[in-house]
């Protein structure tokens, strides 16, 4: 349908990406669903979320010399779970995930899991993915964590601790924010919690005494109660319009980290800093 006939079939809520994910989406559902089922509601954001994410791979991949579309699926997904319904509630307030279909009703609304489930799903497995990557291996790891989760679980119905397990089994030395090579951090807030961060970075360029760039930041994580941990990552965009990975910051509660970085071999300063440029962690805007 183009969208005067979407217009016309009263489909102009569904415009928010859906029709460009909607063929991939579904089409995943034969990883996720079908050769790795879930065993009850408690389980199925996986089996939505886990394919809203493939589908975020497809634009990924289908639109590379066009990175926006892939950057505002993000933004869209992040927005489905933040903007306010007409009964005034915003889904990822009104529970955690485990939760599933049960969260839906008549006085927060019955958009509440679908709004819920698919985008916050997709998150989680998105910030996995951007944890476990790096500049040397890429995504190699978390395509090992995945590949290693459907051989086990094929033909089974997984649970959420299933794949928690998964992930503990493949996580990096970074992600062991406890020391204890679990991941109970990272699902306690975003799986059984509805812990939502909000970030702020404050910088400047300068030079070193060789010349090479000088970054000083202060990046700051508010709105969380003092538990809360994550591995916030910071980006330079070059003049050439290249956005290159810098590194992380470890953040434990409402807190601000503050560094002096020298970028070796970079003698012009780059155009702008940011964080969580690719929608890394869920957070607010």
């Amino acid at each position: 349908f183009d969208s005067t006939v979407r217009h016309q079939l009263g489909l102009d809520l569904m415009d928010r990406g859906y029709w460009k994910v909607v063929a991939p989406h579904e089409v995943a559902h034969q990883w996720w669903g079908h050769a790795v089922g879930f065993s009850s509601y408690r389980d199925q954001w996986m089996s939505e979320g886990f394919a809203d994410f493939s589908a975020s791979l497809f634009l990924q991949m289908a639109y590379a010399k066009d990175p926006k579309q892939y950057l505002n699926f993000w933004k869209d997904e992040r927005e489905l779970l933040t903007e306010k319904n007409k009964e005034g509630f915003r889904a990822i307030d009104v529970g955690p995930l485990i939760m599933g279909y049960r969260l839906n009703n008549s006085k927060a609304g019955f958009n509440i899991a679908r709004d819920l489930i698919y985008p916050k799903g997709a998150y989680i497995l998105h910030m996995v993915r951007m944890m476990m990557s790096s500049n040397k291996t890429g995504d190699d790891n978390f395509k090992a964590t995945m590949q290693d989760f459907v051989r086990t679980y094929s033909g089974r119905a997984a649970t959420t601790e299933d794949f928690k397990a998964m992930v503990e089994k493949h996580m990096t030395q970074e992600m062991d924010l406890d020391g204890n090579h679990r991941m109970d951090w990272f699902f306690n807030e975003y799986v059984y919690g509805t812990a939502l961060p909000s970030y702020k970075l404050d910088y400047s360029f300068d030079k070193d005494a060789n010349g090479d760039v000088l970054f000083s930041f202060k990046v700051t994580q508010s709105g969380v109660d003092d538990k809360f941990r994550m591995i916030v990552p910071i980006y330079l965009e070059l003049l050439d319009g290249r956005t290159i990975s810098l590194g992380r910051a470890r953040m434990v509660g409402n807190t601000t980290v503050e560094q002096k970085v020298p970028v070796h071999g970079l003698k012009t300063a780059p155009k702008r800093a940011l964080v969580n440029y690719n929608y890394d962690v869920l957070a607010e805007k």
